[in-house]
């Protein structure tokens, strides 16, 4: 049900869920950090271990490394009405995104590896089309010091067409990546989306370690301009985007120091 005005928005808050994210590894300016699997509040998430690997739903269950949510009842439905977060980090932006779906990657491999994958109904409209979804390659284990290169990343984008190609945007360097580093991947020119990740082929692979292809939808972004001073999105500033049921929020960070840091922040949508 759409919010008819601000006392649909105010009658429908849910209590707020409590986020917090101990120190993770030491980062790497301007590349993605997730902090899927760091310890905290909720606790650490785990990865599929398949190449085919597996969406993620919230609807039955909690998924361990979730922000919880909660589905509403039929016909009733969830906004993202205020997120919070500080950090210790001065001008850092954090993404809150939509676990959509991980595997586990081959990792010595140079060889295509085949994929295939499909969406649950939680793209940027409510289907299974894409629109909004993206890829990234998350390391869960520190790698070798390589610097990885894409031979061929394929996927179908979200009007249906396959055989689309995207390349990193965040590009490995020869040090060794720690867990966390989220390396995202890009779009071909047009494209919004992406319906199914079909293959990817490396021509320099890591030797050693844990990688993961991930699909993510951002949610909201939120800048974190000072040193453990909050930043906030409320319906106003915040847009109200609509939580589709079944999401499973995480956050990932875009760091502009190497420093560790924490993340402390609250999550609360509203319900109509």
């Amino acid at each position: 049900m759409a919010l008819a005005g601000p006392n649909d928005v105010l009658s429908g808050f849910q209590p707020g869920q409590l986020y917090y994210k101990a120190p993770g590894p030491t980062m790497v300016i301007g590349r993605p950090q997730s902090f899927w699997a760091v310890a905290g509040i909720p606790g650490p998430g785990s990865f599929n271990s398949s190449l085919a690997g597996s969406n993620y739903s919230s609807s039955s269950a909690l998924v361990n490394g979730q922000i919880p949510h909660t589905d509403p009842a039929g016909g009733v439905s969830s906004y993202l009405a205020r997120w919070q977060a500080q950090s210790g980090i001065t001008g850092s932006i954090l993404m809150l995104c939509d676990r959509i779906w991980d595997n586990q990657l081959t990792i010595n491999s140079t060889g295509v590896q085949n994929i295939g994958t499909s969406w649950p109904t939680r793209d940027a409209t409510g289907t299974v089309n894409g629109v909004g979804i993206y890829a990234a390659i998350e390391v869960s284990a520190a790698t070798s010091a390589t610097a990885a290169v894409l031979t061929n990343y394929t996927y179908t984008n979200s009007s249906g067409v396959s055989s689309r190609t995207g390349n990193f945007v965040d590009a490995p360097t020869a040090v060794s990546a720690t867990a966390g580093q989220f390396y995202r991947l890009g779009l071909q020119s047009g494209d919004v989306g992406i319906k199914s990740i079909d293959s990817i082929q490396f021509s320099t692979a890591w030797t050693s370690g844990t990688v993961n292809m991930v699909a993510y939808r951002p949610l909201a972004i939120l800048e974190t301009s000072l040193n453990v001073t909050p930043n906030f999105l409320d319906p106003i500033t915040g847009d109200l985007p609509q939580i589709w049921n079944g999401v499973v929020p995480f956050s990932v960070m875009i760091p502009t120091v190497t420093t560790s840091t924490t993340i402390f922040g609250w999550y609360e949508e509203t319900q109509n």
